[in-house]
């Protein structure tokens, strides 16, 4: 009989040694397996998440949100849908980087049929990890904003679009994105451009930067110059652009009292009918 506190064999590498040896055939179909597993648990999830969200937006549109209690009520749910939504997300990051270690790990004790490459771009581009679920953090946004009584702000009509600028950015692990979008959307809207399409919280935006062949607007930015500028062209969206809007944007210093200053006009796409 064997000791409980005798160390198990181990290979040259440290490997403890297994009774049975598990063949690479069957280690991929494992890894098809548990991959299919969490695909379809996640798609399953993601509906049921859809659906609970459907059933609170007719609430919104039929219910009298005057009434303290049916406020009260709808919002529970939408902090339940919002909590349900955040664990599903660590659930697929879970997965995925446990996939990724696995994978790891049988390419360092397996060089001779490497698969780590293969299996990641599988995973890549399957709807569990690629799927884009920003249309769930709008719709969280517009219930919560019914619930708060919101004014809707109108966009400036001006095409000039000239305007004072302040900003303040913020660095967020990968892992956080979603929760302090939810801790933002809870208290203020998420503002989509009139030149987007689809609802997605997170616009896609283009942007080509102008300069010389020596690019100076770039190393004045860089620097932070006083007076220095920026000339890009902007746009919004996947999809070819109907709207294009020219900027230029002056850095000017704080500490003096000043502030920064971004200039705009839009080009419109203009279609030609033979």
């Amino acid at each position: 009989m064997l000791s409980l506190t005798t160390p198990l064999p181990t290979d040259s590498k440290g490997v403890v040694q297994q009774s049975s040896a598990i063949t690479e055939e069957a280690f991929y179909s494992l890894m098809d397996a548990e991959i299919a597993k969490t695909a379809s648990f996640t798609l399953t999830k993601v509906t049921e998440l859809r659906s609970k969200l459907d059933a609170v937006e007719s609430k919104i549109r039929h219910a009298d949100l005057a009434d303290s209690d049916t406020a009260s009520m709808i919002k529970a749910q939408a902090d339940e849908i919002a909590d349900y939504f955040l664990k599903l997300e660590k659930y697929v990051n879970i997965n995925f980087m446990g996939f990724h270690k696995i994978l790891k790990k049988h390419d360092k004790y397996c060089p001779a049929t490497p698969c780590k490459t293969f299996y990641i771009n599988r995973m890549h581009s399957q709807a569990w990890v690629r799927g884009d679920y920003s249309d769930v953090v709008v719709r969280l946004s517009a219930i919560y904003s019914a619930l708060r009584k919101d004014h809707t702000a109108e966009e400036k009509s001006d095409p000039s679009q000239s305007f004072l600028r302040t900003t303040t950015k913020y660095w967020v692990k990968t892992e956080d994105v979603s929760r302090v979008k939810y801790a933002i959307l809870r208290n203020l809207p998420v503002f989509l451009q009139k030149s987007s399409r689809g609802e997605s919280d997170s616009q896609l935006t283009n942007s080509v930067y102008l300069d010389n062949d020596q690019l100076e607007l770039y190393h004045g930015r860089l620097v932070k110059a006083p007076g220095s500028i920026a000339l890009r062209l902007r746009w919004y969206g996947a999809a070819e652009p109907t709207t294009v809007f020219v900027e230029r944007k002056t850095h000017r210093d704080k500490w003096i009292g000043e502030v920064s200053v971004k200039e705009r006009f839009m080009v419109r796409k203009v279609l030609f009918i033979k």
